[in-house]
């Protein structure tokens, strides 16, 4: 099942690995002891045109919980019972790496590296409370149901190939070619020169810097990250960038009105059968 964070960044895969840069590969120990940080005020109000055509945060909750239903009545069919995992409430937050890190508590405390949620971590901890499988049997049925679930939950168009090309498109055309968003690039840059940092083409090529791979480099990326930041507000380069993109979404949504309409029509459709589903569970 995908996660929250191939959600996020399914339509910039393409794009750019700096602005959806998933956590290296570790052990879910390792993983538990990423801090805690959830999205900031200005992480959640970051939206553009294009989020009202693709899942929200919720909606994957609420399939992923209808599919979770479905699972566990197919496994009780089998003869196998398996708790349930709690709702959990998410803050929606979709644009909160789009442009790099922009919140100064994240650059702080992680660099360039993503933080847990609470939500995350709250998952993760009911996931382990849970427990694994009793045998291969027993995960061989539940592999089974899940992906039988899946195929139930899951609505195909769903996920736009028409949004998603746009998407990429629009961002590596305001990354590359829109004089406002080069001119705040100018800036940035300028302005991480006085903080006597590294000269970056631009905050992704910060983001995606080699260095960081290193664990030795932690206290030079959380300062590269930190004026990063720093800079990205001294020069209103994320509301630069934004706004650029807003124009072309806009238009965008304005040129292909019935492929978008049937995108929202699809989406109302796998969200009302998620509903239906996880409301048919309850007692």
């Amino acid at each position: 099942m995908a996660g929250r964070w191939a959600w996020g960044c399914l339509t910039l895969v393409l794009v750019s690995t700096a602005a959806c840069a998933a956590p290296a590969p570790s052990t879910a120990p390792e993983a538990t002891k990423r801090p805690v940080i959830d999205p900031s005020a200005e992480a959640q109000a970051l939206h553009l045109p294009f989020d009202a055509y693709k899942r929200t945060e919720t909606d994957i909750e609420l399939v992923e919980r209808a599919t979770e239903v479905l699972a566990a009545q197919c496994l009780q069919k089998k003869g196998y019972s398996r708790p349930a995992l709690p709702a959990f409430t998410v803050l929606e937050a979709p644009n909160r790496r789009r442009y790099g890190v922009i919140e100064p508590l994240v650059a702080t405390r992680t660099g360039y590296h993503a933080p847990l949620t609470s939500v995350e971590k709250e998952r993760d901890r009911a996931d382990r409370a849970r427990g694994g499988y009793r045998d291969a049997a027993e995960r061989s049925a539940a592999n089974n149901c899940l992906d039988d679930s899946m195929r139930r939950v899951y609505v195909d168009g769903t996920e736009s190939p028409l949004l998603t090309r746009l998407e990429r498109e629009i961002f590596e055309q305001t990354r590359t070619k829109d004089l406002h968003v080069r001119a705040a690039f100018d800036k940035w840059r300028s302005c991480m020169r006085t903080r006597g940092q590294k000269e970056y083409a631009d905050p992704l090529a910060a983001a995606a810097d080699d260095r960081w791979k290193d664990p030795g480099s932690a206290k030079a990326e959380t300062a590269t990250a930190v004026a990063d930041v720093a800079c990205k507000k001294e020069t209103d380069l994320v509301e630069v960038w934004r706004g650029a993109e807003e124009k072309l979404q806009t238009a965008a949504l304005k040129q292909h009105p019935a492929d978008f309409d049937q995108v929202r029509q699809t989406l109302d459709k796998e969200r009302a059968e998620a509903t239906r589903i996880v409301q048919s569970a309850k007692p």
